[in-house]
This record gives structure tokens, sequence and C-alpha cells, in this order.
């Protein structure tokens, strides 16, 4: 094809110049809207992407639309020519090239015959940018050469050319996807099976058809049928769509709306735009394998691409005005989380080849919306992979569930103890449920909405609790029974606006999304409306409601997804309480970083921690006596499935062992020192020096390996019993935790695993050794000389072991006092001065004060 003329300017010509953006990933400062402008400025009519990727094309084309002086031109760059697509149909054509993912020479030859090309280098930055593309290349790595930034002159990229020459149209992408179509009505179907709530059913699906969303939600319920024919666990539902009794019909979600008292018209009404947004939970072991299993099912699904920009850390360091230039500057491309785009047909997009099958998109989903892609969100829940191998193991236990093990849950929820409980784990949520003291369901999707720190630090928990103790309403209106008065849920905002203030569905999910946004001019009229109506129903009360609908609306979360979610915590916390072993037992295959947790909430459950277990015929335990052995996947170098294998074979002897294990001595070594062969040998350094001595027997190569564990190399008949804090400092080494206990020592006031598990400020007697100081019971790294101290959790320590005195801020409930054995040691100290003497609180508030003994 001819190739375009580059020629010096005339003013008959159009000038033109090229621009590599920053989704090229090569250093370019070039902002779209910022290039647009300056080319405004400076009489540039015709600009030209000249990327080695389709990253930025749809961002190019869409600011391109705000400035109608300017003719954008999509290019591609390859070596040193930008070969450009003059309409739609050159840019499609390029696309099956670009897709077939070979670009080699002889397709190069191609794109020469085909395509039009300039032959003009592109800029990366405009005049005053320097400094910060020298930051940014720097960053990234780019080696630059300084002489094409001091000399920079913009002019030289400048060209001109001929408009009837090159003969630019407008571009007109628009989404190529398909959906997958019933081949029934199955939503009349459905509601001519409906029973029970046959009006509300029957509205849904009327708004639903209305905005012809029927294949949407058809193809959502064909991916939960397929997950559940391949037993790929599901949640329980996310988000808004929990309040569509259609969606729980049809299986997508599992909770009853109708029970719960859902809204919803918080998901979708009238004046929605877009279509709705179905999120599915999906086990996060086997979401890759759903993913197949739809492009077998549909013919095509997709990954998305998401831009990844500079760490915070890094534009911390460096001039704030570069800092801010450089925020949303993307440096390389990412994978959507949860996205995917499902068709029946193949899509005209740019794409990445993937080794898995499963293709990438190159543009974002904010650009794939734009052209009317309908992307579909499968989130990977380890969550959900845990609870279903918990479910499956304690199955029998599981559909009984006794009211005893119920009441057991919400009693150890309500305290705090909620490490690896989904939604509550954290130090708030640990916070809020001390305060809310959740009893059932209800209760507890308003603990987890109300786990943020902006509803904590309105003080709205510790208000929560005083109305529970009183058994009184904040506002007296039906509509916030459920909350104890407080509008708490963005439903009941919308329920109040509705029908209290007669606003549409749509009117007041717009006076919802505002309040969250604190965008109250844009809806002044709407929110004195609302006023209004709640001072004819509740007088000066009402005006107070409206000013608290506006303080904490940004705060209101949607109950349907709390509802949802509440339920998978439940089932998590119960599991935790009921069956702890089982649960960490479970957990631990799935996340190994969380055994500090497990060491210590064992512990207050009061299970005895004990290493790895490999010879099961010896040292058996008392059989009352609650024993948790450290699984042997958490060493290094042992998987699951090879702690499954050891635990099914026999060993007769540790020779045997090394013998058969098939595992590096390296890792035998390792199981050695935190203990699993301390019922066959006396001393672990004996046990290590065994194993050298195999060593030797079995691979003359290795007499050189393992011989520094104690600075020298020690004969058999030298080696020495090592001393406690020496196993400790073994185990730690290994496992980051230590179930030896590194000396002697009697607490006399909280277990150390019980102001670990609670994060509470409880003070606790420890004796330090070597750098590791225990309670009796407990053992964690500590930087103090040897010695005894008053340990008040999490991090000071006073010499010598002393008394304590917990001041409180309110009065405790019966349930928020522990009554002790301990004589003298604990005291709580009331607001009113009273003492309560050998009591510890299990509550928030709590002050923390030493005194001698």
């Amino acid at each position: 094809m001819e190739v375009l003329y580059i020629g010096y300017i005339n003013s008959l010509k159009k000038r033109g110049l090229c621009f590599v953006s920053p989704y090229s990933f090569e250093g370019s400062v070039l902002d779209f809207d910022k290039i647009f402008q300056w080319a405004i400025e400076n009489k540039i009519a015709v600009l030209v992407l000249s990327d080695t990727t389709l990253h930025g094309v749809v961002k190019f084309i869409r600011v391109s639309k705000k400035y109608k002086d300017i003719i954008p031109v999509i290019g591609y760059r390859k070596h040193d020519k930008t070969y450009v697509f003059r309409n739609t149909s050159e840019f499609i054509e390029f696309l099956k090239i670009y897709n077939s993912r070979d670009l080699n020479e002889h397709n190069s030859k191609i794109l020469e015959q085909r395509f039009t090309y300039i032959k003009s280098k592109p800029i990366y930055f405009l005049p005053g940018q320097e400094e910060i593309y020298k930051i940014l290349c720097d960053y990234m790595g780019k080696k630059i050469e300084i002489d094409d930034i001091e000399n920079f002159d913009i002019n030289k990229h400048i060209f001109e050319i001929d408009e009837s020459q090159f003969n630019i149209q407008e571009y007109s992408f628009k989404s190529s996807q398909k959906l997958p179509i019933s081949s029934d009505d199955f939503l009349e179907e459905l509601l001519n099976q409906e029973k029970e709530y046959k009006e509300r059913l029957e509205r849904e699906i009327r708004l639903v058809k209305s905005f012809k969303f029927e294949d949407y939600f058809y193809t959502v319920k064909r991916i939960v049928e397929i997950a559940k024919a391949h037993n790929i666990e599901v949640g329980y539902g996310r988000g808004s769509a929990v309040g569509s009794l259609l969606a729980y019909r049809l299986g997508i979600t599992k909770i009853d709306p109708v029970k719960y008292n859902l809204l919803f018209e918080r998901f979708l009404n009238e004046g929605r735009t877009d279509y709705p947004d179905i999120d599915l939970d999906i086990e996060d072991v086997r979401r890759q394998e759903l993913i197949k299993l739809l492009k077998s099912e549909f013919g095509y699904v997709y990954n998305i691409s998401t831009f990844v920009g500079i760490p915070k850390k890094f534009l911390d360091s460096i001039p704030e005005e570069y800092a801010n230039e450089l925020s949303n500057i993307p440096i390389q491309r990412s994978t959507h989380a949860a996205g995917v785009i499902i068709s029946t047909t193949p899509l005209n997009v740019p794409m990445i080849h993937s080794e898995s099958g499963i293709d990438t998109i190159e543009w974002d989903m904010d650009d794939l919306q734009y052209l009317g892609y309908i992307k579909f969100d499968l989130l990977g829940l380890k969550t959900l992979s845990i609870y279903k191998e918990l479910r499956d193991t304690i199955s029998q236990s599981f559909k009984e569930e006794k009211e005893e093990f119920k009441k057991n849950t919400y009693r150890y929820i309500s305290v705090g103890f909620t490490d690896n409980v989904f939604q509550l784990e954290s130090s708030i949520g640990k916070s809020v449920v001390r305060d809310v003291k959740p009893s059932n369901i209800s209760e507890l999707a308003i603990t987890i909405s109300l786990n943020r720190p902006g509803p904590l630090r309105s003080g709205i928990t510790g208000e929560i609790r005083n109305l529970k103790i009183k058994k009184l309403k904040k506002y007296n209106l039906e509509i916030l029974d459920e909350t104890y008065g407080l509008p708490i849920y963005q439903e009941q905002i919308m329920k109040i606006a509705m029908e209290l203030a007669g606003f549409s569905s749509t009117q007041a999910d717009i006076l919802r999304k505002a309040i969250a946004k604190k965008d109250i001019d844009s809806i002044r009229q709407l929110y004195e409306r609302l006023k209004n109506a709640l001072f004819g129903k509740l007088g000066k009360e009402g005006l107070e409601l409206a000013k608290n609908i506006l303080a904490f609306g940004e705060y209101a979360f949607n109950k349907s997804h709390a509802i949802a979610y509440s339920h998978l915590t439940y089932y998590m916390a119960y599991f935790k309480v009921n069956f702890p072993d089982i649960f960490y037992d479970t957990y631990l295959k799935y996340d190994t970083s969380i055994l500090q947790d497990a060491l210590y909430n064992l512990q207050t459950l009061n299970y005895k921690v004990l290493p790895p277990k490999l010879f099961s015929n010896l040292k058996t335990m008392n059989k009352d006596e609650k024993i948790y052995h450290l699984p042997l996947h958490i060493l290094p170098g042992i998987s699951v499935e090879k702690s499954k294998q050891l635990q099914t074979m026999e060993f007769k002897s540790f020779e045997d062992f090394v013998e058969k294990a098939d595992l590096p001595l390296s890792v035998i070594e390792a199981l050695i020192k935190v203990g699993a062969f301390d019922d066959i040998f006396e001393s672990r350094r004996k046990a290590i020096q065994k194993l050298r001595n195999l060593r030797n027997k079995f691979n003359q190569e290795a007499v050189k390996i393992g011989n520094k564990l104690f600075g020298k190399i020690v004969k058999v008949d030298e080696t020495k019993v090592e001393e406690d804090w020496e196993r400790t400092n073994m185990e730690y080494d290994i496992l980051g935790i230590a179930v030896s206990l590194p000396t002697k020592v009697t607490n006399n006031l909280a277990p150390y695993c019980i102001a670990y598990s609670l994060d509470l400020p409880y003070a606790v007697h420890v004796s330090v050794k070597a750098g590791y100081g225990t309670d009796g019971k407990s053992v964690f790294k500590v930087n103090l000389p040897d010695g005894n101290y008053t340990l008040v959790y999490p991090n000071r320590f006073e010499p010598g072991h002393m008394k304590v005195s917990y001041e409180v801020k309110t009065i405790p409930t019966r349930a928020e006092i522990s009554k002790l054995s301990t004589q003298g040691f604990e005291q709580i100290i009331l607001p009113s001065g009273k003492v309560l003497q050998n009591s510890r609180p299990i509550m928030n508030g709590i002050r923390t004060v030493l005194r001698d003994k």
C-alpha cells in the first residue's frame, strides 16, 4: 500500500503528531487529555496513537470525543513504523492479524501491503515533562538517552499530511458479545410454579422483562447450574442481588429475601440504565475449572485486563508535583480478579493469549462497559473452599446442628473470639461484636454492617450496646425496629423515603447514592421532602432522624449483602467453636499464615498443642485430654498431599522413616527441630546427629552437609541434651511459632492466649528466657533480658509480677465479667469507683492499671 508522505510543514497541509500512551508501558507520561489540550493549543490537527499494544485504544477514542477539532488516528507501532487504521474495518482487519499472535517478519510485510504507515518518531512526553519522564523511566528500569531529553525539540516530531490522501473516518466500536438465550420462556414457567410470593415474583419478572434482561439472568442461572453439577461450591449470595426473589427462585442465591425483609428495589428499579450486577462467590481452588467449563458450555469466555499504577510508597518518596502527575499512570497490565466476558460468538477485541486456554481481553472493564459489553463477576473466595471442606467433613453434626452448639457459637462470637472467622477477624470486628453481642443471623448482619472504622468512630456500636441493655430503640419507627431504631442499612433509608415520603424507587435510590457520596446539593429538594415527611410523622424526633440519616448515611450498609455473608460468618464460627481441631486442620491446608492464630486460639480453648506426630503407635495420650498435633503440612517442603501420604505409612524406626519417606534430608532435619521425633529420641540434638550419620551412610557426598547447626562438628558420644529454650528456638526458626516452653513460670493473671485471641489489654505474668516469653502455656518472641515481667497485652512490659486493676468506662453486664479463682491478683474498678475483686472484664473500653503485689 502507498506509504503516507512525510514532509516539511506548509500551510496547506494538516499538522500531525505521533505519540506513545502510558498503556504501551514504555515510560510515556502522556495523559490523553493533556496531549489533546496541547494539540489544540499548538494547532495540531491529527494525533496518531503509536503504541505497541492496543490497551489504550478505547480510552484514546473516548477522550477524543471531547475535542472535535482534533482527528484521532489509531496506530500500531512495529520497529520504526506506525501502521495506521483509517476506519473501523481496517482496525478489525488488523485485529485478526494481531490476535493470531504471530506478528513476525512475514506478517510485517502483510502489514505494509495492507495498511498505511508513518515513519515519524513518536513522543513520550511534552515540553516541560522532561524530569517526570526521567523519574518514570528510572523507576521502570528503562534506559534513555540523555541527549533525547536535553535536546528535545517537539517540532522535529511534527509532520504534515495530505488530508485527502489520509481519509480518516470516524471509528465506531460496539459490543460484539452474544449472551446465551433460553430455548423457552423460563421466567413465565417459574412464575407459574410460584405458590408463596406470586405477586412479588410477578413484579420482579415484569421489570426484568421491561429492561430485556432475561438473557442475563438466564446466563447467571446456567453458570450456577454448571457449578453445582460439578460440585463446585457457590456462595449464599453477594451484594444487592440477594434482595431479589427471582434470583432466589432461579437458584442463583440461597437466601429467601422475603424472610429477611430484603428490598428488591435496592437491586433493580425503574431508573436503572445499565445491567444489574449479580456477583457470584466461587470456591477459589476451583474457579479456573469453572471458567473452563463455561467456555466448553458457551463457546467463548475471556478474562479482563486491569492496569496497575505506581506504588504509593514510591510516590511518597518523590516531590508532590511529580507524584500527582504519576499517580494515574499505569505501569503494567494485570488480570481482573473476578470479571469475565461470556459470549456464544467470537469478539472483535484485542486478546492476550494464555496457555491456560482462557485468553484475556486487552481492554479494562471500564472500556468494555462503555462499548456495551456485559461482565460476569466470579469471585474466588478462599473461605468458601474452607467452608465446603469443613461442612463435608463434619456433615453429620452439621446436619443436626444442636441448639447447644448454636448458643455456644454466639457466646464465643460475642466476646470477640473471632480470629479466622469470615468478616470478623480484625480488631475492629472484635470490638463491634463485643458491643452488638449478636445472638441470631439478623444481629450478625448488623455486626458485619458496622465492621468498618467509620461506624466504630461514630460511636454507634456503643449506642447499640446501651440500647440493647435498656431494651430501648433510638427512634420509634417500624422500619428501624430491626436495628434498635437506628438507620444502619441503605435499604432502610430507601424504605423511609418510599413509604413515608412517597418517593418512587428510583428517587429513593438516587437519595441513597447521594447521601453515601455526601453529595447533598444534588438532591436538596428530595432531602427536604424527606425531612418534612419525617417531621409530619415523628415531630422533632423526625427532624433529628433526618439529620441522623444524613450523618450516618455515608456508613449505611447493603443489608442484602450483610444477610448473605452473615450465614457464612456464622457457620465458620460454628465450626471453629464446636470443632476447633477439625477447623484448624482444614484451615491450615489452605493458609499456613494463620498458624499463630491457630496455636493461641486452640490454647484458649484449653487444647494442649504439640508437635506433628509421625509414630501414632507410640506414647498414647489420655483420651480425656484435649490434644492437638500440628499438621505435617505446615512445614516448608511438605505439601498437603505428602502429609496425607506420610500419615498412612507405617515406620518401624527412625532409620525406616528416613529410607521410606522420600523427603529431602533438610526437611527431615526440620521435622526433628519441630519435635516430630520427640517420642523416640530424648534429645533433638542426638536425633540430628543420628541423621548426619545416616547421611554419611546413604551418600558420602553428604558428609559436608549439616554440621553447622551448633557451630562445630560434634561426636555422637559428646552430644548433650539441649536446653528447653534451645527447643523453643528450633521450633521458632522453622515455623515462626513454638510449643515448647523456654522456661518455667507461674501466671496468676490472664493467659497470654486469651489476650491474643480477644485482642484485649489483659495483664499477663510472663518469664523471659533467651528472647522468648512464656506465661507457662504459650510462647512468644520478645526482645527483653531474661527475667520475670508483667505484660499488658500486646507490648507493654513492666519488671516483676504485679497485680492489676481494670478500669471500665461503662458498667459491665454479667456476661461481660469473668469471675476468677486467683485471689486478689485481678479486679475491676467500675465508673462509680466500686471494686469487683477477682474479676476480669470482657468488654471494650478497658484501661489496664498495674499495681504492686
